[in-house]
């Protein structure tokens, strides 16, 4: 992509989002070019999603593959790094819509269809006691922790760990240094942990 890009998608160098009629316009052009098309690439999908911006990706994704318009290995290329990047993926789309792509993908790592792991994991994750049963956690105690300490926008929280049974791991993401799993946690023991 050009020098440009992050103009173009709306985006700032420093992570913000401006909030202009321009960005808007995008958004509304990239979601009737997903509404209009009968198929769409891999390549074609994430376009659209950086046009719309990071946010609309769980939307654009599920729209996408129940209207017959993407393919099983387009989710599976696609799932791991929409969920990594939207804000709230789980305020996106609702925890049965995201198990029904996670069910079509399989396990992936970053991207890639991978070997789900063949034993628990112990994961952590740092957040406000009302989202402990979110689904992003990591391997790296020390990232959970940062999260439960707050900042960036974010309400300062507890550290919590569980131990996940290789059938709710459904996805990995390394790619932004986070030690992330992404984890189905219905039913699971989370404990809360010491902080610190």
């Amino acid at each position: 992509m050009g020098g440009g890009w992050w103009q173009a998608a709306g985006r700032i160098p420093d992570g913000g989002t401006l909030v202009t009629p321009f960005t808007i316009d995008l958004a509304d052009q990239a979601a009737q070019e997903l509404e209009q098309a009968e198929t769409l690439t891999t390549e074609q999908l994430e376009r659209l999603i950086l046009l719309a911006g990071r946010t609309f990706g769980p939307r654009f994704l599920g729209e996408a593959y129940s209207d017959d318009k993407i393919t099983r290995a387009t989710v599976t290329a696609l799932i791991g790094g929409i969920w990594s990047s939207a804000e709230y993926p789980n305020q996106d789309l609702d925890r049965d819509t995201w198990r029904w792509l996670f069910d079509v993908a399989g396990f992936t790592v970053d991207g890639k269809a991978a070997e789900r792991p063949a034993k628990p994991v112990e994961l952590w994750r740092g957040s406000v006691p009302e989202r402990r049963t979110d689904w992003s956690w990591s391997t790296d105690r020390e990232v959970a922790q940062r999260f439960a300490d707050g900042g960036r926008g974010r309400l300062p929280g507890h550290l919590y760990r569980l131990v996940a049974p290789p059938e709710a791991l459904l996805c990995a993401n390394t790619e932004r240094g986070e030690a992330e799993y992404v984890v189905d946690t219905h039913g699971l023991l989370i404990e809360m942990a010491e902080d610190g």
